[in-house]
């Protein structure tokens, strides 16, 4: 159909929503990961994307940030389906683990990689690849 619309311009994240919600998924964590390498100023949040990203489980989930604290979420679109979320660490102190991003601190570590392990420790058991759609609906 582009083809025959030379004219329309498509987004990169369109593009991967035509291909499925493991292709928004992949291009989000690039675009986490370019975010994090463009923040030198704050090494704890690029510490906590890699450290992250690392983890084949949480690489499946949507990855999102609000305010620098990584929220992982089972479903593609917003209002998000959050499983769990990250806090960085700030001015030496701990990592947070959260239920959602800014809220109920459930855990706290001295490393990125201890705050991922955490995380994964809170996630439902037989929790799946990201689906599309929202919290409210799955498309």
């Amino acid at each position: 159909m582009r083809a025959d619309l030379p004219f329309l311009l498509v987004s990169e994240r369109a593009e991967a929503l035509e291909r499925g919600p493991a292709s928004v998924v992949e291009l989000q964590w690039r675009t986490m990961r370019e975010e994090a390498a463009e923040a030198p100023d704050f090494p704890a949040f690029g510490e906590l994307v890699q450290a992250a990203h690392a983890d084949p489980k949480l690489r499946q989930l949507y990855v999102f940030s609000s305010h620098w604290t990584l929220g992982f979420s089972s479903c593609t679109g917003f209002p998000f389906r959050v499983e769990v979320a990250i806090a960085p660490s700030r001015n030496g102190g701990p990592y947070l683990v959260m239920e959602h991003p800014h809220s109920i601190v459930i855990g706290e570590t001295a490393t990125a990689e201890e705050a991922v392990a955490a995380a994964m420790s809170c996630l439902p058991t037989g929790l799946g690849p990201t689906v599309a759609g929202t919290a409210d609906r799955d498309e």
